[in-house]
């Protein structure tokens, strides 16, 4: 069985999704999949890249964060509220922002579960 960025690039193929592999500067890999379309909530139907970390033993873990490039950005730094959302930098460059965000990694762990989650952050933000 195979784990981490190559367990989740297949993983997210298998399921319709396209993915590539990127190395941020810090090191980091990512599955970075770069037309996801969001499928609800305020930004319904934006076509943005998004940046998923891949942990070393994905699908065991996961990283507790999304990466979003958007033009224009869906959110900004300054749009951060505490214990509601928040918004930083992100190790993809300067184009990319860093949402926050604790998966709850207890139950079900696919590619598929992962997806749906971050979905909700959409449907939710």
């Amino acid at each position: 069985m195979i784990y981490g960025v190559d367990r989740l690039l297949s993983d997210l193929q298998k399921i319709g999704y396209l993915a590539d592999k990127i190395t941020a500067k810090d090191g980091s890999l990512f599955a970075v999949l770069p037309s996801f379309e969001i499928l609800a909530g305020r930004f319904i139907g934006k076509v943005i890249s998004l940046g998923v970390q891949a942990t070393a033993d994905f699908p065991r873990s996961v990283a507790s964060a999304i990466h979003v490039k958007a033009t224009p950005q869906l959110y900004e730094k300054s749009d951060s509220i505490p214990n509601v959302r928040n918004i930083t930098d992100s190790v993809l460059g300067a184009e990319w922002r860093y949402w926050s965000k604790n998966f709850g990694w207890t139950s079900e762990k696919t590619a598929r579960r992962l997806i749906s989650q971050i979905n909700k952050i959409f449907e939710d933000a």
